[in-house]
C-alpha cells in the first residue's frame, strides 16, 4: 500500500494536526463563519506552496484580486512578488455589483470548469485556493442540482491532478459544515475554523474534523491571526531525545539550592505558589537574576504591574535588574492580560523563545492569566505553554497566587501535572510578627527536602535557611495560642 502524499502547508502547527499538510491531488473544504480566518489560511498555504514549488492559482469570487494581494502582502506573504515571479496566478471572478444580475435559465458550472481548464494549462499550476464557494453558488441552485454541481467542480480539480482548497461560510460555529448544506463526503479533508464566544471573549480555533486516508490530531486547538498570519498551537510538544544530560543550575537562592539538593534540573518548570505578599515575585526577581549574571538570557513576563515599577520595585530592595535589561542579557515585558488574548500570548511566547534564544523564562503571575479567562481557555493556555516550553527544551519558573495557608493544598491536576517542581511560600501569624516559610512540595527526578525552611524578606531578596525541628514546633505552637486568643 502506498502511502499518501502530502503538502506541507507552512503554517505554524497546522502540518503537526494534520500529520504532514494537505492531501497531494485532492480538494480540502476549510469552513468557518465570517471572520474565522478561513481567506488567511488559503493565501498563507498558497503562498507557502508557490515559494516550495508549487505553481498555485487563487480564485477570488469574493473579493478582487487587489484585494487579495494587498491582504497577503499586509501579512508578509509577498503575494506580489510571487505573481511576478509566475508562481502564483489570481483570477478575478467576481460578479459585477454596479448592474443588477439577471437570472434566466438553468444553472451551468461548466464555464467555470472550462475557465479552470485554461488556466491550469496557461500558467502550469498544481494546486487551487477557491474563495469562496459559498459565493460561488450565489444565486444558489436547488440542493440536489447544487451538490451535482459541487461534485462536478471536485472532481474537475481532481481530474486536473491540483491540491485544491475549498473555502465555504458556516452558519454558525457548531452547527451543519457549511451554508450551502453540501455534505463533506466529496472532499478529502475538512477543516473547521471557529470564532466562539469563551466567557466574556471570543475564542479561535481549529478542527480536522475529517481527513480520508490519514491520520490527524481529534478535537479543538486553539489558534490566533498575528500579523504573520494565521498561528495554531497542537497543545503537543515535538519528540525529544530520550536520554537528556542531566545538569543542574543554581536557583538564584542559596537556601532554595540546599532545598533542592544542588540547584533546578534544566528544561524543567517550576511552579511557585503563595499568597499576596509571601514572597513569589521575588524569588522570580531572583531567579532571573541569578540566570543573568551567569551570561544566560532569561526573559521575565510580568502580569501584574507595569514594567518601570517592577525594575523600580527590584531595585530599590538592591536586586539591580536596570544595568542587566541595558546589558542584553535579561529582556522584561509586561502587560495585562485583559489587553490581549491567551493566543497572542502563546505566539509572543514562541516568538520570543525563536528571537531571543533565552534558556529561562518567568512568568509572573499565571494567576493574573486564570482570572482573564474561561476556564478552558486557561487550561488550553498552560497546556500550550508546556508543549512550546518542552519543545524548545527550556526552563520556567511561573507564579501563582493563593489564599494564604492554602500553598500546599492540591492545586489544578494539569498544572500539577505540568510542573515539574512546585515550591510552596507562606506566611502564618505567630504573636507579634509573622512566620515566613518555604517548602519543595515535588520535584521530578531529584531528592530535596521535605521539611519548610524559614523565609526572611530584607534588603538583597530573600534568605533562606533550615528551620530547626525544635523552632519550628515552638513557632507552630504560638501560633495556636494565638489563634485560640482571638477565638
Amino acid at each position: 500500500m502506498s502511502m499518501m502524499k502530502k503538502i506541507r502547508t507552512g503554517v505554524p502547527g497546522f502540518d503537526v494536526l494534520t500529520a504532514g499538510g494537505l492531501p497531494a491531488g485532492r480538494s480540502t473544504l476549510v469552513a468557518g463563519r465570517s471572520g474565522t480566518g478561513k481567506t488567511i489560511l488559503g493565501l498563507q498555504v498558497a503562498a507557502h506552496m508557490c515559494r516550495t514549488g508549487t505553481k498555485t492559482i487563487v480564485v477570488g469570487i469574493e473579493e478582487t484580486a487587489e484585494d487579495l494581494l494587498a491582504t497577503g502582502d499586509t501579512l508578509g506573504f509577498n503575494l506580489s512578488g510571487l505573481k511576478a515571479q509566475g508562481l502564483l496566478h489570481v483570477a478575478d471572478m467576481m460578479r459585477p455589483l454596479d448592474e443588477p444580475t439577471i437570472i434566466s435559465g438553468d444553472y451551468d458550472i461548466m464555464g467555470l470548469v472550462h475557465r479552470l481548464e485554461h488556466l491550469v494549462a496557461q500558467t502550469g499550476a498544481q494546486a487551487i485556493v477557491l474563495d469562496s464557494a459559498t459565493a460561488l453558488f450565489t444565486p444558489r441552485p436547488p440542493l440536489d442540482l447544487l451538490r451535482s454541481h459541487f461534485f462536478q467542480l471536485v472532481h474537475c480539480f481532481r481530474r486536473l491532478g491540483l491540491t485544491a482548497i475549498i473555502l465555504a461560510e458556516a452558519p454558525s460555529d457548531y452547527s451543519q459544515l457549511t451554508t450551502l448544506g453540501v455534505e463533506d463526503y466529496v472532499c478529502d479533508m475538512v477543516v473547521v475554523m471557529r470564532l466562539a464566544v469563551d466567557g466574556d471573549r471570543r475564542r479561535r480555533s481549529i478542527e480536522v474534523n475529517k481527513y480520508r486516508r490519514s491520520g490527524h490530531y481529534k478535537g479543538e486547538f486553539p489558534c490566533t491571526i498575528t500579523t504573520r498570519g494565521l498561528a495554531i498551537f497542537p497543545l503537543d510538544a515535538p519528540d525529544r531525545p530520550e536520554s537528556e544530560k542531566v545538569e543542574r543550575y543554581s536557583s538564584g537562592v542559596a537556601g532554595l539550592d540546599e532545598m533542592t539538593h544542588g540547584g533546578f534540573l534544566r528544561n524543567s518548570i517550576m511552579l511557585v505558589r503563595g499568597p499576596t505578599g509571601s514572597g513569589k515575585t521575588m524569588l522570580a526577581g531572583l531567579f532571573a537574576r541569578g540566570g543573568a549574571l551567569r551570561g544566560e538570557r532569561v526573559v521575565y513576563y510580568g502580569f501584574e504591574e507595569p514594567k518601570p515599577t517592577l525594575i523600580r520595585n527590584f531595585d530599590e530592595i538592591g536586586m539591580n535588574m536596570t544595568d542587566l535589561v541595558r546589558a542584553g542579557d535579561l529582556k522584561i515585558q509586561c502587560r495585562y492580560p485583559e489587553a490581549t488574548s491567551l493566543e497572542d500570548l502563546l505566539v509572543d511566547l514562541r516568538l520570543g523563545l525563536e528571537e531571543f534564544q533565552p534558556s529561562l523564562i518567568v512568568m509572573d503571575s499565571i494567576s493574573s492569566i486564570e482570572h482573564a479567562s474561561s476556564e478552558k481557555g486557561f487550561r488550553q493556555f498552560m497546556i500550550g505553554v508546556a508543549s512550546i516550553l518542552r519543545g524548545h527544551g527550556r526552563s520556567a519558573l511561573m507564579t501563582q497566587t493563593v489564599l494564604a495557608g492554602t500553598a500546599s493544598e492540591h492545586t489544578a491536576p494539569y498544572l500539577s501535572t505540568i510542573a515539574d517542581a512546585i515550591i510552596t511560600l507562606d506566611y502564618s501569624p505567630s504573636s507579634y510578627d509573622l512566620n515566613r516559610t518555604m517548602r519543595v512540595v515535588k520535584m521530578r527526578g531529584s531528592a530535596h527536602e521535605t521539611h519548610p525552611y524559614r523565609l526572611e524578606i530584607g534588603a538583597g531578596g530573600l534568605n533562606i535557611e533550615r528551620w530547626p525541628i525544635e523552632s519550628y514546633g515552638a513557632s507552630m505552637k504560638a501560633e495556636g495560642q494565638w489563634k485560640d486568643a482571638r477565638s
